[in-house]
């Protein structure tokens, strides 16, 4: 089981995330990686993450775009609630998004 299979709101917006087309992804991997930071004020595991993306290089769908791989290593090691929290926002931006286009 993937990490973000656990929580039904992250499962889905990963999987939205998937979907969507190369720019959006990286758009919806700033908006993670801003709401993170906004959330999370202590985030010790930065260097880990960071750390853990070198070493997975392009084995997950993910990981062939640097900010949106930090976007993913970020929201896994975040606390639960956050994970869940932030997923919410980045469905709900996608829906603002959509309405505006």
């Amino acid at each position: 089981m993937r990490w973000y299979d656990i929580e039904p709101d992250v499962c889905m917006a990963i999987s939205m995330i998937e979907c969507a087309s190369p720019d959006a992804q990286v758009d919806y991997a700033n908006y993670i990686i801003s709401l993170i930071k906004e959330k999370d004020t202590d985030m010790l595991y930065i260097k880990n993450a960071t750390k853990s993306n070198i070493t997975n290089k392009y084995t997950r769908w993910y990981d062939r775009n640097e900010i949106v791989s930090r976007a993913f290593s970020y929201l896994k090691e975040t606390a639960k609630d956050i994970q869940k929290e932030v997923s919410l926002e980045v469905l709900a931006y996608k829906n603002r998004k959509e309405a505006v286009a």
